[in-house]
């Protein structure tokens, strides 16, 4: 018998095999995780720039409708509400197609109405012009009184005729005076005017000034807000509830030329948005739309669309309440029998009992259900035992005993 050597190598096959199990599986679960990464970042992405793009689309709409409504005010020869419309534009997007040729076209007639007819020169010398004779503090003192007094028309107008008489004249104080009453119109525009784009137009003048303050950023965000939803009027209602519900937020009697308070506007976008979730069988979305608009307002139309989502609605979410038996009460010669009524498992499987008719010497003092005595039958004799009378709704009823 041989012995083997200490020299001899020891086979390792087993182990090693281990090893790179081990290792293919951590590999695979790096492979697996990176994967999942991977997708989760391009899913992260692809959501961001599906966000952005729908907020693109909704500005690309509003700047469309101001498009077509300056171009509608331009036929119509209302060239001024229309240079502010396409100014509106190109303050939002300056690579708006056809707005700078629009602009400038309405610059150029505007201008050319402003500018007076040329003189023919003739041998008669011309008269010279006659010189304001205003000082220049004067007109600053005015401009400065009519500011107090909130009159911003005169105040700019004011200020245009000085700075057209010395443009250098109190160059700081004349410009801080032109920034506020901008500012100051154009709040006034969009709170008490209901002239939501001349508004917002003073305050892009304003801002060539200097920033705009708290106040006047806030009203030009809810006339932003009132125009946006606006132009989803009756045919997105779900965004016009969006932004009319930011309108009415803070500026609930905000309105535009059409008086529609910005309240009112977005209690109406609700309802359409109820009607749009009714049709397509959303009752209880649409419930929840119209409860908003009766907590702003109630009336009978509303309250009629509302009881008919919530039946409809009922009717989607009706669940099967386990019925409980309700107790009946039995009225017998001794007293009242308190029975449940029988469940239909209980009817299906129920055995009859025969009912025992009463002896004539049952006890007559005990009271709930009558327990009978029996007695031993009696010998007849010629005078009948007479029995109680009971009225048909008592009178108990017998069955023969088997």
């Amino acid at each position: 018998m041989e012995v083997a050597s200490d020299t001899q190598p020891v086979l390792l096959k087993p182990k090693r095999r281990g090893v790179v199990f081990l290792i293919w599986l951590i590999l695979a679960l790096l492979f697996i995780a990176g994967v999942a990464f991977l997708g989760g970042a391009l899913g992260y992405r692809a959501g961001q720039i599906d966000r952005a793009q729908k907020a693109t689309l909704q500005e690309a709409l509003v700047l469309r409708e101001q498009f077509e409504l300056g171009v509608q005010d331009f036929d119509a020869a209302r060239y001024e509400l229309a240079r502010q419309r396409f100014a509106f534009i190109l303050s939002q997007d300056p690579n708006f197609p056809g707005a700078i040729e629009k602009l400038a076209r309405i610059s150029s007639i505007l201008n050319a109405t402003a500018t007076p007819t040329p003189v023919i020169p003739t041998n008669t010398p011309a008269p010279t012009p006659t010189e304001d004779l205003r000082p220049q503090a004067e007109l600053y003192q005015q401009a400065v009184q009519a500011f107090e007094a909130g009159d911003w028309d005169a105040v700019l107008a004011t200020l245009t005729t000085l700075r057209r008489v010395n443009a250098t004249y109190r160059v700081v104080e004349v410009d801080s005076l032109i920034y506020q009453a901008l500012m100051n119109r154009g709040v006034d525009k969009i709170r008490k005017s209901s002239n939501l784009e001349g508004g917002i137009y003073d305050l892009a003048l304003a801002e060539r000034f200097g920033p705009l303050d708290a106040g006047a950023l806030s009203w030009r965000n809810l006339a932003r807000y009132y125009l946006i939803g606006s132009s989803f009027w009756e045919v997105y209602p779900e965004l016009a509830v969006y932004y009319f519900g930011l309108a009415a937020s803070g500026g609930p009697y905000l309105r535009d030329a059409t008086g529609w308070t910005a309240r009112e506007r977005y209690r109406a976008s609700l309802l359409h948005y109820a009607a749009q979730l009714a049709a397509k069988g959303d009752w209880c979305a649409a419930l929840e739309q119209i409860n908003l608009a009766l907590a702003i307002r109630a009336d009978e139309a509303a309250e009629t669309q509302a009881a008919d989502a919530a039946l409809h609605c009922a009717l989607l979410t009706e669940t099967v309440v386990p019925h409980t038996p309700t107790p009946s009460l039995t009225p017998t010669l001794f007293g009242t029998l308190i029975s449940p009524s029988p469940t239909a498992g209980e009817l299906a499987t129920a055995t009859p009992t025969p009912i025992l008719p009463p002896s004539p010497t049952a006890s007559a003092t005990q009271v709930g259900i009558p327990t009978v005595t029996p007695t031993s039958p009696a010998a007849p004799t010629e005078t009948p035992t007479p029995s109680p009378t009971l009225p048909p709704d008592e009178a108990p009823i017998s069955t023969p005993i088997p």
